[in-house]
């Protein structure tokens, strides 16, 4: 394999400075890694190029606002695209190799302060802005969003827009220069959340939503000049099967676990409306939605292959020559790293090539002449030896179900009798990856070890792993984190005198149902943004849930937590805030003042239980901040009390506050 880097002119101001790569010798850090390098920004990021790979585009900060840059490789020239001085470029697209499509949002207010930022494009060299967030005719003014590129357009794409009705989405074949908007969805079925189009961007698929019923419905047509029919409907929880991706033979790829557990992937019998044969499988998590995204070559629509998020992130190649070429470009770089590979329009790969450890590295690589270049670490201040390594633990909970989970331990120290930071996910229908985490790294660099299970109702697992934590809020889902934590004592990897739980949302919740629940296992309780109430949880909250479909919202609630007045004594035994005469450990409270989803009621009632009966607390409030913490300041604020808290309670040689049972 032949290296190569960018010219001196790129590099200079990409701070590249060689372009070999290595692997990076163990070397921890000798000093403490100061806070602030887990909470900056990257230099640059969306690192993405042109389809003719001439170009590239990335966001990058310049006066004080992320703005879009576009860097010519073989010149070096950069063309700033955008220059926001009250703004941030959120994300963008390439139409084709000259012209782009972006959108803005205001990196210094919180969650609650922003405002939807539409679509705009814009010419790689700067010209021809156009704001594309309202047809040019029509009594609404409703934002497009960006569906996909269509080969051979310079100016074209697909998006998706609720014009006609909020209530479903359309496709449209839009003009970026002229800001014209086509139908293509006249038949629309109705309710449609998610459309899937064939080679020649015809929309044959979708999948349309009931939030009263929790319903889900999908539709199927043979060509464009077919009526739609009902493939299946559902209400509620259950077997389905779902839309993934149309081949370039029209054959279209589906998820379903109708005949097990877990999703896997068929190819869909049009005839009779049922899975045929068998595409993939796995045996630890789900091939659905959201954890096996379909790889799909524009030029032909052929399905190349399915990027899974397993226990380590996989990829699951259908195409030959693309599992040959992941196999040379996982050879030539550090073995540890996981190298996500998508294609060019002239053939070249590009390569994004990141882990645990390290935030990513871009690549460019030409398999014809076997070079590859080294473009930019967009966070090159982190040195990935003296990162933490974010190990696969697997576990039994007490009535036998297998916790998938991950465990980080400090660089540099023995994995014997560790503090420990029981890092819960919020949701609780997500779930924890691997993958490279500032908020983890940034505890670990201070000595902790990093627990993070994915306890029933994360999701990806499989239908058991799921409906198994239905109306168990407090119960089974919190005894499998101390089951979790068990486990890491009586492996003798975490000292069981030391033991902090914390979380955001969800997490704030199970850290405070944790506090109430095992008084004498932890010496700590970071409380983010939690639910301390589960009754208020459902007044309160959640109408943004399902992107505001209170419905919804009340009937996902209805089945997974319980409801407010059948379930009320349930639901009251397990909201923390009526049971805080049983903590026994300090808390701190992290929380924003314009949180909607959860509102900072939550939290100043569960301060005032704590207040009432004579119990340790800390209060850290941002105003300013929604649903989580994103102006700059705030979370090099949140980190340094987070820091000062830990030191101060979990400290070796502190008297426990409780008896470990």
């Amino acid at each position: 394999m032949n290296w190569m880097v960018l010219g001196a002119a790129i590099a200079a101001w990409l701070g590249v400075l060689g372009g070999s790569v290595s692997a990076h010798a163990a070397a921890p850090a000798t000093t403490l890694i100061p806070v602030e390098d887990f909470t900056r920004l990257p230099k640059m990021r969306s690192i993405t190029f042109s389809p003719d790979g001439r170009l590239f585009g990335a966001v990058q900060e310049l006066d004080g606002r992320m703005n879009l840059t576009v860097g010519d490789i073989k010149s070096g020239k950069l063309t700033r695209l955008t220059s926001f001085t009250t703004y941030d470029v959120q994300s963008y697209r390439w139409i084709s190799s000259k012209r782009l499509t972006f959108s803005v949002y205001d990196s210094t207010k919180g969650l609650a302060e922003q405002r939807g930022g539409g679509m705009y494009a814009i010419n790689a060299d700067g010209t021809d802005r156009k704001d594309l967030n309202c047809p040019e005719t029509g009594p609404t003014c409703r934002p497009a969003k960006f569906m996909q590129r269509i080969w051979g357009s310079d100016e074209e794409i697909l998006a998706t827009a609720n014009e006609r009705d909020i209530k479903t989405e359309d496709v449209y074949r839009l003009n970026t220069i002229t800001g014209r908007r086509t139908l293509l969805t006249s038949d629309n079925p109705g309710k449609v959340s998610k459309w899937f189009l064939d080679k020649d961007g015809v929309p044959r698929a979708a999948t349309s939503v009931d939030g009263r019923k929790l319903g889900e419905t999908f539709w199927y047509r043979d060509s464009v000049s077919t009526p739609w029919r009902k493939i299946s409907s559902i209400e509620g929880f259950g077997k389905r099967t779902r839309p993934a991706a149309f081949d370039s033979d029209g054959t279209l790829f589906v998820y379903s676990n109708l005949n097990s557990d877990k999703f896997q992937i068929y190819v869909l019998n049009t005839t009779t409306g049922k899975p045929g044969e068998l595409i993939a499988a796995h045996p630890l998590v789900d091939l659905d939605t959201e954890t096996a995204l379909p790889l799909v070559r524009l030029r032909d629509h052929k399905v190349l292959g399915f990027h899974v998020d397993a226990d380590k992130p996989e990829l699951l190649w259908l195409d030959e020559d693309f599992a040959k070429m992941q196999a040379v470009v996982d050879g030539s770089l550090p073995k540890d790293n996981q190298n996500d590979i998508s294609l060019l329009d002239d053939g070249r790969v590009v390569v994004n090539s990141w882990s645990d450890r390290d935030p990513g590295v871009n690549y460019l690589y030409d398999p014809k002449a076997k070079q590859m270049q080294e473009l930019l670490r967009p966070m090159d201040w982190i040195k990935p030896e003296q990162m933490s390594r974010m190990q696969v633990v697997r576990y039994k909970a007490r009535d036998g179900l297998e916790i998938p989970s991950y465990l980080t331990l400090p660089e540099g120290k023995p994995a014997t009798k560790l503090p420990l930071i029981a890092w819960i996910h919020g949701g609780p229908w997500v779930r924890d990856s691997w993958h490279f985490s500032p908020e983890v790294q940034f505890l670990a660099s201070r000595g902790y070890a990093v627990f993070q299970p994915n306890y029933r109702g994360s999701t990806g697992f499989g239908e058991n792993h799921l409906q198994s934590s239905f109306k168990k809020y407090g119960q089974s889902m919190q005894d499998d984190i101390t089951d979790g934590i068990r486990h890491l004592i009586t492996q003798g990897i975490v000292d069981p005198n030391r033991v902090c739980i914390g979380g955001g949302s969800y997490g704030g919740y199970a850290t405070m149902m944790g506090l109430v629940k095992e008084p004498g296992m932890f010496r700590c309780g970071i409380d983010e943004a939690g639910v301390t109430d589960l009754i208020w949880a459902q007044e309160l909250g959640y109408t943004d849930f399902n992107r505001g479909d209170a419905d919804a919202a009340e009937a996902w609630y209805k089945i997974t937590s319980g409801d407010v007045t059948a379930d009320r004594a349930l639901l009251e035994q397990y909201s923390p805030r009526l049971h805080a005469d049983k903590i026994k450990a300090p808390v701190l409270f992290v929380h924003g003042g314009g949180d909607r989803r959860v509102p900072i009621k939550h939290a100043e009632g569960m301060r005032d239980a704590l207040k009432a009966a004579g119990k340790e607390y800390e209060w850290v409030i941002y105003p300013e901040e929604g649903h989580g913490f994103t102006k700059p300041e705030n979370r090099v604020d949140r980190f340094r009390k987070i820091e000062a808290f830990l030191g101060k309670n979990l400290a070796a040689g502190k008297v426990i506050v409780g008896e470990l049972r």
